[in-house]
């Protein structure tokens, strides 16, 4: 082969090993490029975030308490007899002055029958003697005997009425028949501590809680209260303070405290479990945060916004803390965006990345 031929070939393969090199420096240079765009994808943390807002917001004590009826009565007899009927069963709404049972009454008749007919004997022999021609027929004396016979035997009367009158066992307040332990036949002692009915008024119940004598100042009558009952589904009612006791329990420090709550709808029933909320005060239309996105160190409490795509740390003052809130009184401005999730790892100025945002 010649030396013309020899130095061609050799300048051919030079050639293609430069080629193969820059090409391979292409790749390289493609595959650092792309890795640098993964590593700062990857930088960035993907956070949850809410929109910080304003609303009305509360300070609220709270305590547990049983629910009871604000008026209940246990029936009794004032007479004896034998139930001869009963009316009512347990679970029955009963007015006022209704009739729940009825006791054998004859024996009570009779009394009456006696008592009215001697009050009619005496009526009539006062009637005769006090007529002008019979006055000198007694003496003051004996007509003044004879009066207070009269008077004697009306209340005598007057008893045996109410003897009959009370065989009929009546309610004494309006409400619901919560147990009923008579039974027809039954024999029913006078004034006996056996009783025949319970009832219990559900229109209005209340709920005993005690609070710290620091408490105090803060509780007022008719102050909003809300309550919670599990039972059904922790429905929350509205009520309100009725009573509040002026004495401090020198033992525990607590003072009582009495709730009342309307139940006209008759949903509680006494002896519910309640979770009372005291409503000790109301800010309107405060800044408000989520409670998630608050953290704190040292008894500081932190934020972390969200500012050009960065998580920006940020030292508030809190106030009222309620459902899941916090009052924001200063470091957050309305409309700032809060992280909510993926920040406790967080550093300050890290980038991040927005996945889901609440308003």
């Amino acid at each position: 082969m010649s030396t013309y031929h020899l130095l061609k070939r050799l300048s051919f393969y030079t050639l293609l090993s430069l080629s193969i090199v820059s090409i391979q420096a292409c790749e390289d240079a493609t595959a650092s490029s792309d890795n640098a765009a993964e590593k700062e994808e990857i930088v960035k943390v993907p956070v949850e975030a809410e929109i910080a807002s304003r609303q009305d917001i509360g300070s609220y004590y709270a305590a547990n308490a049983v629910l009871e009826s604000r008026a209940e009565a246990d029936v009794i007899s004032k007479v004896q007899g034998l139930v001869e009927e009963v009316y009512v069963e347990e679970g029955d709404f009963v007015e006022k002055g209704q009739l729940l049972a009825k006791l054998d009454s004859s024996r009570y008749v009779l009394a009456l029958q006696q008592r009215e007919a001697d009050l009619a004997q005496v009526k009539s022999e006062l009637h005769r003697l006090n007529s002008a021609k019979n006055q000198s027929l007694i003496s003051a004396d004996a007509l003044e005997k004879l009066e207070w016979q009269y008077k004697s035997l009306q209340a005598s009367t007057d008893i045996a009425t109410l003897d009959v009158k009370e065989t009929e066992i009546l309610a004494p307040i309006s409400g619901f028949i919560s147990n009923r332990y008579v039974k027809v036949g039954n024999l029913v002692h006078q004034y006996q501590h056996q009783n025949l009915f319970n009832i219990v008024a559900q229109d209005k119940l209340e709920g005993v809680i005690y609070l710290p004598e620091g408490r105090l100042p803060e509780v007022k009558k008719n102050q909003p209260v809300q309550l919670k009952l599990p039972a059904i589904g922790a429905q929350s009612f509205n009520a309100h303070i009725s009573r509040i006791s002026p004495v401090i329990d020198a033992n525990n420090g607590t003072f009582k405290v009495v709730v009342e709550v309307v139940n006209s709808d008759n949903l509680l029933k006494p002896g519910m479990f309640a979770e009372v909320n005291i409503q000790l005060g109301l800010h309107s239309n405060a800044l408000v945060a989520p409670s998630r996105s608050v953290i704190s160190i040292d008894n500081n409490d932190y934020v972390y916004k969200v500012i050009d795509g960065k998580a920006v740390k940020a030292k508030i003052e809190a106030g009222y803390r309620n459902s899941g809130l916090v009052e924001v009184l200063s470091g957050v401005s309305d409309e700032d965006t809060l992280i909510v999730a993926g920040h406790n790892n967080l550093k300050n100025d890290a980038l991040v990345s927005i996945v889901s945002v609440q308003e």
